[in-house]
């Protein structure tokens, strides 16, 4: 074996296993508005069992305050939640990936891709976010994402030219 062919199946293997990204999808801003309106909300719980101690958890001061504190945690895994998912679009594949500590990968098929459904509000379009909804029978995942009409082009053009 020459090393040009040795070069081009060790380039071959490697696109494999190191797909080439052709487009990166960005969550949209909108996204982190309830997490963070949970998060100064529940700061408030979080304060007030601070200040008072457990003592007062008892009464209805407290399931207020225990309910600020959930309010809190919530906002603050989907803040996080957010901050750590990408979405990216590959030759084969549409990609999701999230995970705070953990890590989860969703890969949906282009050619198994079955529907996909793009919604942008009048906000959305005035903001340039949307959701686009893939769906290949199994896995469904939504997200607010910046510009979905270029993902929608990606994703539609790939698919295109795996099918031919």
């Amino acid at each position: 074996m020459t090393t040009i062919q040795y070069m081009k199946n060790l380039l071959a293997e490697s696109e494999v296993f190191n797909p080439i990204v052709h487009y990166e999808a960005k969550i949209h801003w909108i996204s982190y508005i309830i997490p963070i309106f949970f998060i100064i909300i529940g700061s408030v719980g979080v304060i007030s069992f601070l200040l008072l101690g457990y003592q007062y958890m008892l009464g209805f001061v407290g399931l207020i305050s225990l309910f600020l504190i959930y309010l809190f945690i919530r906002g603050l895994l989907r803040f996080l939640r957010n901050r750590s998912t990408k979405i990216y679009v590959t030759d084969n594949h549409l990609t999701f990936s999230t995970g705070i500590l953990g890590k989860t990968l969703s890969d949906l098929s282009l050619n198994k891709l079955e529907g996909m459904h793009l919604h942008q509000s009048f906000l959305g379009k005035a903001l340039n976010f949307g959701t686009l909804v893939a769906t290949t029978g199994d896995v469904t995942n939504t997200y607010f994402i910046e510009h979905p009409m270029e993902l929608r082009d990606v994703i539609m053009m790939l698919k295109d030219n795996s099918i031919k």
